[in-house]
């Protein structure tokens, strides 16, 4: 596809990839640790939405800094 022959492109999905990755795995240490009770489960459950709003922030400065390279 023409859109991944743009370095940039590419670089941006390898680190929202990263991201992604990394949020996975850390809900899956909370949801162990809240099942095993080692913590409240109020912390697990919030935690969805807590990424949702560090995606948003991500892509928030994603576009900020491709927009600086631009102009």
């Amino acid at each position: 596809m023409p859109i991944f022959d743009i370095p940039d492109m590419k670089d941006l999905i390898y680190k929202a990839a990263i991201v992604l990755g990394a949020m996975i795995v850390f809900y899956g240490v909370l949801w162990l640790l809240a099942t095993l009770g080692i913590i409240p489960a109020i912390v697990a459950a919030i935690f969805p939405q807590i990424v949702i709003i560090i995606l948003g922030l991500f892509i928030i400065y994603t576009a900020v800094d491709r927009r600086k390279k631009y102009y």
